[in-house]
């Protein structure tokens, strides 16, 4: 395995793994990390990754977690490009990267079939103040150019098993479109923890559980 120009390897500081990433690209964040010690996926469990960029999150929960699949959807073809290499490099043979759109992600790869869907999507909303990045790839990571919070909501409970969890993340002052989405398509709000920032930008790590019941605990 070569890396490509531009490219590195970074040690995970987990199981001996490491990543590609290209720092002229978007490069995962520590949201991302958090959102992988979050969430989580039962023993012999199925698990996809929708908006999986380098594949970060999938390789971090795959190392915590006796997985039986993983499956990283991502539409760049670059960033899904160098997750399958990563993949490679490490030697992680439960892993299947799908580079396509993720609407409509479960006639490829199954509906109702997985036990944990985690995502963590654009932020930003399309058509917002906020200026987008001169680099069209970065643009598509940070905004919802190519997919939007409801798009991901609705394919992860097609794609859930009755009592299954999707977990996702956001800026806070996304939390009750989160909330008012997943219950529109019957994912329960269970659990939400907030990662604190000195920017007060804070962000929310939300666990919702197809067919749940209601009832939401704040973690700390």
């Amino acid at each position: 395995m070569e890396l490509k120009d531009n490219e590195r390897l970074d040690d995970l500081q987990i199981g001996g793994l490491y990543i590609i990433q290209d720092p002229s690209e978007y490069c995962f964040t520590s949201d991302a990390v958090a959102l992988a010690n979050f969430a989580k996926c039962k023993s012999g469990g199925r698990l996809v990754d929708l908006c999986s960029g380098s594949g970060v999150i999938g390789i971090l929960m795959n190392a915590k977690n006796k997985i039986k699949d993983v499956y990283l959807v991502e539409l760049q073809k670059h960033l899904a490009d160098m997750s399958s290499r990563s993949i490679e490099y490490n030697h992680l043979k439960n892993f299947h990267v799908v580079n396509a759109p993720l609407q409509n992600i479960y006639k490829t790869i199954g509906e109702g079939v997985f036990d944990t869907v985690v995502c963590n999507p654009p932020y930003k909303k399309s058509g917002t103040t906020t200026l987008y990045n001169a680099k069209e790839s970065i643009s598509i990571a940070r905004h919802e150019i190519a997919v939007t919070l409801e798009d991901i909501i609705s394919e992860s409970a097609r794609l859930l098993k009755f009592g299954g969890d999707m977990y996702i993340c956001n800026k806070e002052e996304r939390l009750v479109d989160i909330m008012f989405l997943s219950r529109k398509y019957g994912l329960e709000p269970k659990e939400m923890k907030i990662l604190s920032s000195n920017s007060g930008a804070n962000v929310v790590m939300l666990k919702c559980r197809k067919g749940g019941k209601c009832g939401i605990k704040i973690l700390r």
